[in-house]
């Protein structure tokens, strides 16, 4: 079978866009989930009073400014169990030494 002929050149696209075709991601950048103090007020806070949904939601918004990688040497978790903590269709019901364990590592 004889190989098919192709032209040496790139054809250039007849589409110029000024507009860059991908947009930087920005992870969530606010200083107040990256302070470690405040986020611990916080934690404390929702513990005293039982609220285990907004301690969920300020764990995983301030897991979520992290590595993970780094966090789960840190931890000794896997990090599909990081990602299952933040994944909000799955149940929140973690043992008290993966959230120690998070905790430890967080104040590190």
């Amino acid at each position: 079978m004889a190989k098919t002929e192709i032209s040496g050149k790139h054809k250039r696209s007849a589409r110029k866009s000024s507009k860059p075709t991908l947009i930087p991601h920005r992870p969530h950048s606010s200083s107040e989930l990256k302070t470690l103090k405040a986020v611990s007020e916080a934690l404390v806070d929702c513990l005293s009073t039982g609220d285990l949904d907004t301690f969920r939601e300020v764990l995983a918004a301030h897991i979520l400014t992290m590595n993970k990688s780094r966090l789960a040497v840190q931890s000794g978790l896997g990090r599909r169990t990081i990602y299952d903590l933040l994944d909000p269709q799955k149940e929140f019901n973690p043992s008290i030494q993966t959230v120690s364990s998070l905790l430890r590592a967080l104040a590190s």
